[in-house]
């Protein structure tokens, strides 16, 4: 057991404090004094010196003294504590220096001692030999509950002697399905094995029903084999009865044909007669064509000249009005800137009666230091000033320097305008009027051509040539005794659709046949995978029993347990350490302390409740760990007096009253 007493505590520059000490009683200190005395700050003392944290248990507070709601940077924040460790007499100092940077940014650097020698932070700790992290539960009362419920729970199951999972099993038949699973592997392993095993069984099972579907589409309904067969020989026989009528119309599409071919060579005789014909009208409106798509180009180049020489009017009117604009807004800025004026000097402000008198004490300076102060007063004003006319005519020989180059770029951007205005618009004017005087021509001469094609017959008159005539009237009569011929097309065309339609209906006949065969294979395909599909099914249940079962084994772990933990606790405090979810599933992670049966957690318990709750946790704690050291009890007015435990350890008290200094009270 290590005991911890403390003896007397000393801060400077230390939030309020701009120096403070204070002596512990042996059994209780009680701080009072109304909001803003300085009660939490001793507390916040304790916690910064040795810890680093608020006594809210934040990181790194602000601890540094402020005036005005200006840190004081000048003097480092110290933290002193005076204690006995197992009678031993002990000096924990910590302090902190602030650097600040030219950015404004500062940083805060930590320096420790032990009985004066200087250590870092790991050393400091290091030199007591108990656990930093257990005399913080142990003095804080809120520490402990401010961890997270695994936390909790992993610190409250050290406490009674563990139950093992093997007694547990054995001594309950509900678990002997996990004895022979314990023998070859621990709880997570079991655990992890069974989750894999669901993970891959439900991606299996999830295949079955389309696997299953798939055969099911390739089953043929129940038909009668025999019936099928006398189908396919019936619709083969109508097939084969067509194929001879086709046979049979061939002989009159031969003569068609043959008389069809005597048709088209009279045609390419009558055609060659009207090409050498056409020739000469077909050259001569070619030619006329050809004037007319020149006309048409030329036109369209005119087009695009016009159109270019407006983009370059636009463009070079833009381009003016936009220097016009720049001209303008620099003749402002010459205007604003021959306007302008330096600031008038001022002067330094005179030395005050405050800079002659000490910051620390309040009393006046040496004389010498005065006239120090005097002197250096002077010569940083004959500076000041020296720097002001030094400021001034650097100031006006830059704005010469840009009134001068506001007038150069002035001077450019007129002669740029006039440029564009006198020769480029000129320019462009004349290239405008050329382009639409184009465009006339243009349309003149194609409205010409196009006159004389439309003058021009469709093709040449042949009723004066004989032979032509002649060539004409015989592929008539050729054609009037065509008509007389049938070609069975139509007759055929009828039958080709007819056999389709049976060939279609024969080879389905022959694919249910086909089908039929393949039942038999198919239902045995069927009838294993819906046997496979089961067994994964029944794996998987069994994976979700064994998994149910591992949570009930851990429940009961946990129920043998409690019962054990809470005794440590007085009675009073006792702990529920596992819970249902809604979904029914246990919660490994649950703990949640009560005072009296009422939840500390939830406001059903009152604020002292809440307190002395806290209060036997840490004291608790302290007999657990082996560490008696001060406890720290901040707002203590919301505890009644008699119920301030009686212990072994230091209890420091602090306590709001109406009394406007703070008093320190102790026994």
């Amino acid at each position: 057991m290590y005991i911890v007493k403390l003896i007397s505590a000393h801060c400077e520059n230390f939030k309020g404090f701009k120096s403070f000490d204070m002596q512990f009683g042996d059994k209780v200190t009680h701080l009072k004094g109304a909001n803003g005395l300085g009660k939490s700050t001793v507390a916040e003392l304790l916690m910064w010196t040795l810890h680093g944290i608020g006594n809210d248990l934040t990181n790194n507070p602000k601890v540094r003294r402020e005036v005005d709601g200006i840190p004081v940077v000048d003097v480092p924040v110290v933290g002193e504590i005076t204690m006995e460790v197992n009678g031993k007499e002990v000096i924990a100092r910590k302090v902190q220096k602030r650097t600040t940077k030219k950015d404004g940014s500062y940083s805060d650097d930590n320096t420790y001692s032990i009985n004066g020698v200087e250590k870092n932070l790991k050393d400091f700790i290091g030199y007591f030999d108990f656990n930093f992290d257990d005399l913080l539960m142990c003095m804080n009362i809120g520490a402990f509950l401010a961890k997270k419920p695994k936390e909790m729970r992993e610190f409250l199951f050290k406490l009674p002697q563990d139950i093992s999972i093997k007694d547990i099993v054995i001594k309950y038949p509900e678990f002997a399905e996990l004895v022979p699973l314990l023998e070859k592997y621990d709880i997570d392993e079991i655990s992890s094995m069974n989750k894999a095993s669901i993970t891959k069984l439900n991606k299996e099972i999830a295949g079955y029903p389309g696997r299953i579907d798939e055969v099911n589409r390739q089953i043929v309904e129940d038909i009668d084999t025999a019936e099928l067969e006398l189908q396919k020989n019936e619709l083969q026989r109508q097939i084969a009865d067509i194929e001879k009528q086709e046979e049979d119309s061939l002989a009159q599409a031969k003569l068609h044909d043959s008389r069809s071919k005597d048709i088209m060579d009279l045609q390419f005789k009558r055609s060659e007669i009207e090409r050498v014909a056409n020739g000469k009208l077909v050259e001569q409106k070619k030619e006329i064509q050809k004037r007319i798509d020149d006309a048409e180009l030329q036109f369209r180049q005119a087009m695009n000249d016009s159109s270019m020489a407006e983009l370059d009017e636009q463009r070079i009117n833009d381009a003016i009005e936009r220097k016009k604009e720049q001209k303008a807004s620099l003749l402002k800025e010459y205007n604003k800137i021959s306007e302008s004026t330096f600031p008038p000097y001022i002067a330094l402000p005179e030395l005050g009666s405050d800079v002659l008198i000490c910051p620390t004490c309040g009393q006046d300076l040496p004389e010498s230091v005065k006239a120090q102060k005097r002197e250096q007063y002077e010569e940083n004003s004959r500076e000041h000033l020296q720097q002001y006319e030094s400021n001034k005519k650097k100031w006006e020989l830059h704005n010469a320097e840009h009134l001068a180059s506001i007038s150069e770029k002035g001077r450019l951007l007129k002669a740029e305008i006039e440029n564009l205005e006198s020769v480029e618009l000129l320019e462009v004017a004349k290239r405008l009027k050329s382009a639409n005087e184009q465009k006339v021509v243009a349309n003149s001469v194609k409205n010409k051509a196009m006159e004389e094609l439309n003058s021009l017959p469709v093709k040449v008159d042949l009723t004066d040539n004989q032979e032509y005539e002649a060539i004409c009237m015989e592929i008539f009569k050729k054609e009037e005794a065509l008509k007389y011929v049938n070609t069975g097309a139509d007759y055929r065309a009828t039958l080709r659709n007819q056999k389709a339609e049976i060939q279609v209906e024969l080879d389905s006949v022959k694919e249910k046949i086909s089908r039929s065969a393949k039942n038999v294979k198919l239902e045995e395909r069927l009838s294993f995978l819906r046997n496979e599909q089961l067994q994964k099914e029944q794996s998987k249940a069994d994976c979700e029993k064994i998994l149910e079962l591992l949570d009930q084994l851990d429940q009961k772990k946990n129920e043998l347990l409690v019962d054990s933990i809470n005794s440590y606790f007085g009675g009073r405090v006792t702990w529920d350490l596992f819970a249902f979810a809604k979904n029914g599933g246990y919660k490994k992670d649950y703990c949640v302390p009560r005072i009296d049966g009422y939840e500390i957690h939830d406001n059903t318990a009152n604020h002292g409740r809440k307190i002395e709750a806290m209060m036997i946790i840490a004291l608790t704690i302290q007999k657990i760990v082996g560490i008696q050291c001060p406890v720290i009890l901040d707002d203590g007015e919301s505890l009644d007096p008699w119920r301030l435990p009686i212990c072994d350890s230091q209890l420091i008290v602090m306590s709001r009253a109406d009394n406007r200094d703070l008093t320190v009270e102790v026994a």
